[in-house]
């Protein structure tokens, strides 16, 4: 009998460290950051709301104030992770050390505080737990609404998006620095909100209050992610499963000592679009030049690498171009430098006449397409098909509290995912990391273009297939670029798809073109000539296992 007695209590406390699992949720299974700012904000939360209610504020007030000071410290932690470059553990470490000092301030120096206040002033006690049970269980209840609803507008899946996979989604457009701030701060928000739930619960707030709440949360993930690992994969159920993560544990424990969890997409997006621009004089606009790039690696040490060396390179619009070199020639070193994931040295990057050099990656990315030579790359693996697809349709986009995906958009996808072929427009809810490597890169293929580039990259796209599957994605590769008349620059060691497909060929080496052909030269290729003609331009023989294999 005195167990059962105990166990509404159990309940009641589990639920409130339930949601303090839930802030630790977002950060280690969402964003994939390891933040140590919990054991901090917990005692924040308390504390200030501890204070606010003793000085006569109304208790859920107190209960935002101190959401809101948790969040701050969020803000703080993912300001010194972004801003300074610190690693995110470290970071999370250095505002809980200052939280001690803050949060001793808000008690006025003392250690801890008692709420000797009426039962009716607070919303959480001890000695009405039917009462308490009913006011948590309306806590998580909202609490479960509202984040269900964030993570499902464009802005939440954009946060969703950086966790699971930071390098695509810079590459459509999304500012991931901007979505691990916001992503910490609202874990912190959740952690305090714990916080302040906890002192009214237990009627006191101390500094040391927060010792190991990470530890707690962590093992109420682990746990609740258990509990619904065998039901459909869902993020409502999986936020519902870590909040009863800490009190299966709680409950555990107590029956031990006892002895006994877009917009849709317009018609104009995806059908071919206009022809060819010419300027006055006849000529072809282009729409990529790169004026004398130079990047050198490791420069003044003995591993010093001249990746581009006074690199020239002019494409047109709607120009197919394939790019192939050996080991080290700095085909990606350049299209890294055009994507933006570094600064080069010296020299200019212009795209359909703009200067883009020092623009941000992720802002360049609404102009730029790209699909990596690992499939795994290009998409969010933990995200379903049309939340990868309805990411790449915002690319270049303001990313809202709208909806991330519309019934009409659905539509959408299946029309253009029954175009590859592969089946995937009855799987528009699948996760992606169920896929195979095929299925995803021509997903990725498909995501780069879903938002007409004007630049498609393609980075040795077919390099981690099977011939069979190579020869698939390249089919879809040549079907897409012609029909939207892309602009396309596409890297690889097959020398076979190099002459095969495309209007012209370049060839670098040493960080420089040395070959450069179109029409019907290239036409009348052969690998044999186009060995010859390396050996000719360079003095030096092709190396490169994959193109020689190929």
């Amino acid at each position: 009998m005195a167990l059962l007695a105990s166990l509404p209590g159990a309940i009641a406390q589990g639920l409130v460290w339930g949601i303090m699992a839930i802030g630790v949720y977002l950060t280690y299974k969402i964003l994939d950051v390891a933040d140590l700012t919990v054991d901090g904000t917990l005692c924040t939360g308390a504390c200030v709301a501890a204070v606010m209610i003793l000085s006569g504020v109304h208790p859920l007030i107190a209960v935002l104030c101190a959401a809101l000071a948790g969040a701050i410290a969020g803000i703080v932690t993912g300001l010194l992770h972004v801003a300074l470059g610190i690693p995110a553990i470290l970071s999370g470490i250095l505002t809980q050390m200052a939280l001690w000092s803050v949060n001793l301030l808000i008690l006025g120096g003392k250690s801890n505080v008692g709420l000797s206040v009426r039962t009716s002033h607070i919303l959480l006690s001890l000695s009405d737990i039917p009462s308490a049970l009913l006011v948590l269980a309306l806590f998580c209840a909202v609490l479960i609404a509202l984040l269900y609803l964030f993570f499902g507008t464009e802005f939440g899946a954009a946060i969703r998006a950086t966790g699971s996979n930071p390098v695509m989604s810079r590459a459509q457009g999304i500012n991931t620095d901007l979505c691990k701030i916001v992503g910490i701060s609202l874990s912190n928000g959740i952690v305090a909100l714990a916080g302040a739930l906890l002192a009214q619960y237990q009627g006191f707030a101390d500094v040391n209050m927060g010792r190991g709440a990470v530890v707690i949360g962590l093992a109420a993930v682990v746990i609740g992610s258990a509990l619904v690992r065998r039901l459909p994969q869902n993020f409502a159920l999986s936020l519902a499963g870590v909040l009863a993560g800490y009190p299966v544990v709680h409950l555990a424990a107590n029956l031990y000592d006892g002895g006994v969890p877009r917009r849709a997409l317009s018609e104009k997006q995806i059908l071919p679009q206009k022809n060819v621009r010419e300027n006055r004089e006849g000529r072809r606009h282009m729409m990529l030049e790169l004026q004398h790039l130079t990047k050198i690696f490791n420069a003044g040490t003995v591993d010093e690498k001249i990746a581009l060396n006074d690199l020239c390179l002019t494409v047109a619009e709607g120009e197919f171009v394939t790019v192939i070199g050996g080991n080290g020639a700095g085909k990606s070193t350049m299209q890294n430098a055009i994507c933006g994931s570094f600064r080069p040295d010296s020299g200019r990057i212009l795209l359909d006449g703009e200067d883009i050099t020092a623009l941000p990656e992720h802002q360049r990315a609404k102009y730029l397409g790209r699909v990596y030579q690992d499939p795994m790359t290009g998409t969010a693996a933990g995200m379903q098909i049309e939340e990868n697809l309805a990411l790449a349709a915002r690319r270049g986009k303001p990313r809202t509290l709208r909806p991330g995906i519309r019934r009409e958009e659905r539509e959408e996808y299946r029309k253009l995912l029954a175009e590859l072929g592969l089946g995937l427009e009855t799987r528009l809810s699948a996760k992606v990391g169920t896929l195979s490597g095929g299925q995803r890169q021509a997903l990725t293929l498909l995501m780069a273009t879903l938002e007409k580039p004007k630049l498609l990259l393609l980075d040795e796209h077919t390099a981690a297939l099977d011939p069979k599957t190579a020869a698939k994605v390249m089919q879809i590769t040549e079907k897409i670029v012609r029909e939207h008349r892309l602009t396309t620059l596409m890297i690889t060691h097959n020398m076979r798809d190099a002459i095969r497909y495309g209007d012209r060929l370049i060839m670098l080496h040493e960080g420089k073109v040395i070959l450069d052909i179109r029409g019907e030269e290239k036409n009348r290729l052969t690998v044999p000539d186009l060995l010859a003609l390396f050996t000719k331009a360079s003095g030096d023989e092709f190396v490169s296992d994959r193109a020689v294999l190929s």
